[in-house]
């Protein structure tokens, strides 16, 4: 590859193994991250420690590149400091935009999320798909979805305007080298660990993260001004904790949570978060997005990249495999 790329975020989930891909294919590969460079990321990455929220540090990191991937974001649900979302995940996204139109970066690929398509209460049986009409704020399940959707929107506009953007929606990214425990992975870890007696029923739409960080590469050789759903496998809970069961000794949960009482006790959690100062292990935005029970179309994407999507029940294994090889559990 004889393309420049940056990747904001590049320490994260998603973004360590899109880095990993885009160094053994070759590339000239920078990366802004608030972490130091992990000792297992190769030696040629050209890795910058620091923020986006800095404009002479996001400068020195677009200055020269090709192509940029923005997977820097507050993902973890539940923090009682609400104002860091709109601060990373607006903010943050904001100064990524103009920063990419200031350096002349030919193609700015970010990273959104599937939960922003659609109004949270809605019933609807049709398939998401990145078609759909953007909900209006008010249907934001909670504070980290409506700093994406205003991200989401500043992000449309740009693209309107001609700036050469793409955006990307990953559902739920499953596999090794979560460090962070993201959602996903901090879920698996908890049925894994310490399984509750009973659970919320939801359907989830789990991809590998490999995948994801394939998708994104694939992405970036295409025209600008596109949108990819990065959906794999719709599953119900249920069969996500059947998955698990050979990785735990302990009893995974047989009966399900009503709905309302789930989202009671997220409420309650919610009012003990403001006063420790620490999320909760199910916040309220949480119980809420796993109310909806959609489907994912993910056939434009399959299409546009000619991009293959592996086993979910794959994925499940690696993370938890991983979760035990790293002592998490």
């Amino acid at each position: 590859m004889s393309d420049t790329y940056l990747v904001i975020g590049g320490g994260g989930f998603i973004g360590r193994h899109l880095v990993t891909q885009l160094a053994n294919s070759g590339a000239n590969v920078r990366v802004l991250d608030l972490i130091e460079k992990p000792d297992d990321f190769p030696d040629k990455i050209d890795w910058i420690t620091g923020s986006m929220l800095d404009p002479n540090m996001l400068a020195q990191a677009m200055r020269g590149r090709d192509i940029v991937f923005h997977l820097a974001a507050l993902a973890h649900l539940g923090i009682p400091q609400t104002h860091r979302y709109e601060r990373v995940n607006t903010d943050g996204t904001r100064a990524v935009i103009k920063a990419a139109k200031t350096h002349n970066v030919r193609h700015l690929l970010i990273t959104s999320t599937e939960v922003i398509l659609r109004d949270w209460r809605e019933a609807l049986n049709a398939a998401l798909r990145v078609s759909d009409t953007l909900p209006d704020i008010s249907a934001m399940a909670g504070p980290y979805c409506r700093s994406k959707l205003k991200a989401e929107i500043m992000a449309r506009e740009a693209m309107l305007s001609g700036q050469p953007i793409s955006l990307l929606y990953p559902t739920v990214p499953i596999g090794p080298g979560d460090f962070n425990l993201t959602a996903p992975t901090a879920m698996i870890r908890q049925f894994l660990k310490k399984p509750p007696p009973a659970a919320l029923d939801c359907r989830l739409n789990l991809v590998a993260v490999e995948d994801i960080a394939k998708a994104h590469i694939l992405a970036a050789q295409q025209p600008a001004g596109q949108k990819y759903m990065l959906g794999g496998e719709d599953i119900d809970l249920s069969e996500l904790l059947a998955w698990l069961a050979p990785f735990t000794s302990k009893t995974l949960p047989k009966r399900n949570v009503p709905y309302g009482l789930a989202a009671l006790t997220a409420h309650i959690a919610r009012v003990g978060a403001k006063i420790t100062g620490r999320a909760p292990l199910a916040s309220l935005e949480g119980v809420r997005l796993a109310r909806r029970k959609v489907d994912i179309d993910n056939s434009q994407t399959l299409s546009a990249l000619g991009w293959q999507v592996g086993p979910s029940k794959d994925a499940v294994k690696k993370a938890a495999i991983w979760l035990k090889e790293t002592g998490l559990l």
